[in-house]
């Protein structure tokens, strides 16, 4: 029998653990930017807390700071799977260029599919693994973002001040340097007779030139 609450209690777990370990990668991009200069303004993900209220139907549930502000959608992915930039602003960039700094730093493992919120502050984010159970993060498996974010994404002016790899341009070496199939050797061709031509060609040329000697000597005289 489906037990809501059950369900409600896994949900709610899962996003606090999805959005909690987000957080951590994002303290790590946050002390690098903090050392560029013309970085600017940090990006910032809020903890999400898990909370059990037993008087309540639902007893689970989330709590986080209040955002005060315009709330905009930065980055998601549209209805094709592609990782898209739905803002032109300084804070969109800032979240692209954490999209390649995470892709690069987790060795394409990892991408976070959707980056909302105000400011540089956000909150409800979304995750993609490439494999399923990467560093925890209780996701399913989505290979085809990754093979779309690698080929589509456009560096901005802060992948350039982060120092990040052109993807498209590693994806090129790549294939460059992709060893080839090796040939394997054809194998010799046989007569009827199980000779290879060239051998018979050998025996052919030595019997004439004994018969030319042979003639040769019956010629000389005595």
């Amino acid at each position: 029998m489906f037990n809501l609450k059950s369900f409600f209690s896994l949900s709610i777990l899962q996003a606090c653990k999805i959005q909690n370990l987000a957080r951590e990668y994002c303290k790590i991009f946050a002390a690098q930017t903090r050392m560029i200069e013309n970085f600017g303004s940090e990006l910032e993900f809020l903890p999400l807390y898990f909370i059990y209220r037993p008087a309540r139907n639902i007893p689970y549930a989330t709590v986080e700071v209040e955002l005060k502000g315009v709330y905009l959608h930065y980055c998601g992915l549209d209805k094709a799977g592609s990782l898209v930039v739905k803002e032109r602003s300084e804070v969109a960039q800032k979240c692209s260029s954490f999209q390649h700094w995470i892709y690069q730093h987790t060795n394409g493992n990892l991408l976070f599919t959707r980056l909302e919120g105000v400011d540089t502050i956000m909150t409800n984010i979304g995750v993609s693994v490439k494999s399923e159970g990467y560093q925890g993060f209780p996701c399913r498996a989505n290979p085809l973002v990754f093979e779309k974010f690698q080929s589509q994404h456009q560096c901005n002016y802060f992948c350039g001040l982060l120092g990040l790899r052109p993807l498209k341009v590693t994806e090129k070496l790549r294939a460059a340097v992709r060893p080839k199939a090796s040939q394997s050797p054809q194998p010799p061709c046989r007569a009827d007779n199980g000779q290879c031509p060239q051998t018979q060609r050998k025996s052919l040329i030595s019997r004439k030139k004994k018969e030319n000697i042979s003639e040769n000597v019956s010629e000389c005289p005595s």
